[in-house]
């Protein structure tokens, strides 16, 4: 897991194109544009733009309206209230974030790996969109346990660009998988998990920023998970230790909700590590070739050997590469024990 950086929201239509009324039906759109007056704050600035536009019976994006109508749908105390759902209606339909140019941005901007375990999978699977904050329901998840869903979710987020990742299923769904010092399967995996310390917010007039100092999980695109996790040379993951050599809270709630333990992860996290000491290995032996030979013909073989050996290095830290966060660890490692500056190599020089 690594940081990512997230541009601002792209200039695509379902995000830009004003052209979709509340409801093909007249009566339905005013019926919506009612309940919408009673449950939008007039003085909140977020907003304001929408009330106008509501009274004028203007057109909005895809976005605004899919996120009117769960406005409509999950801030009504008639169909939720006290952490309950109360209404036998069915849950409105997220679309938007299935939209196929919103997938290019996102597969683009998460150099198509999985924001949380960094595995390349499309070419056997399809992503998930995934919602950092659940949309529909939340599962508290306090202490790493399950708990009851409480409603609504986050239903205003269910379309905002800051709250969309790419994901493969296993970080995203909750499945049964084989985690180290466990004898059988253990649940893991994002879904509904959400835990925070106190402050929930719980509609769509409080900001997210009110709640991010007692957000639990690691958001790969607000801060640096190297800062909460820390990754073995076996290839596990723990929660990395502060300064009072306590765990990172977020690093141990992290671990279990985006499945970064489950085995066959952490075998393929180690085998690729051992892939790049061998290298590592094949670079220190043709420097020191390179040092102790004397043929000016042999001299450049190995130089060749040398460059060879280095572009391929190369090649597994560039950006679009699985398991940085892993090879990171193992490259430090072996740089550390090796002492290899005294023979005139530096990772930076190594990488650059």
């Amino acid at each position: 897991m690594i940081q990512i950086h997230r541009p601002s929201r792209p200039k695509i239509s379902i995000y830009s194109t004003k052209n979709t009324k509340l409801d093909r039906n007249l009566d339905k759109a005013n019926m919506l544009r009612n309940t919408l007056k009673n449950l939008i704050d007039k003085n909140d600035p977020n907003y304001a733009s929408i009330l106008e536009r509501l009274d004028s019976g203007a057109k909005f994006t895809r976005a605004e309206v899919e996120t009117l109508k769960a406005i409509a749908f999950f801030a009504d105390l008639n169909n939720f209230n006290n952490n309950k759902k109360i209404t036998d209606k069915s849950n409105i339909k997220f679309t938007v974030y299935k939209n196929d140019k919103l997938k290019e941005h996102l597969k683009e901007i998460f150099n198509d790996k999985c924001a949380y375990c960094e595995s390349k999978f499309t070419h056997v699977t399809p992503p998930d969109i995934e919602h950092f904050r659940p949309k529909a329901a939340i599962n508290p998840f306090t202490n790493q346990v399950d708990e009851d869903l409480i409603y609504p979710g986050y239903y205003w987020l269910g379309a905002d660009w800051d709250n969309l990742l790419w994901s493969c299923p296993l970080c995203n769904r909750k499945t049964k998988q084989m985690i180290p010092d466990e004898v059988e399967p253990t649940a893991v995996g994002k879904k509904n998990r959400f835990p925070v310390i106190t402050n929930r917010i719980r509609n769509h007039h409080e900001l997210v920023s009110a709640e991010e100092a007692d957000r639990l999980l690691i958001d790969p695109c607000r801060e640096n998970p190297a800062d909460h996790l820390e990754f073995l040379l076996d290839g596990r993951v723990v929660a990395k230790l502060n300064d009072q050599n306590e765990p990172s809270l977020k690093g141990e709630a992290s671990i279990p909700a985006y499945a970064l333990n489950r085995e066959q992860l952490r075998i393929w996290r180690r085998q690729e590590g051992t892939t790049l000491k061998g290298l590592l290995v094949g670079i220190k032996n043709t420097i020191i070739n390179l040092i102790n030979e004397d043929d000016p013909d042999e001299k450049q073989s190995i130089k060749d050997d040398f460059l060879e050996l280095k572009d391929i290095i190369k090649q597994m830290f560039l950006p679009g590469a699985q398991y940085l966060a892993q090879k990171d660890v193992v490259i430090n490692d072996f740089f550390k024990k090796e002492g290899l500056e005294a023979i005139g190599l530096t990772k930076e020089g190594l990488l650059n």
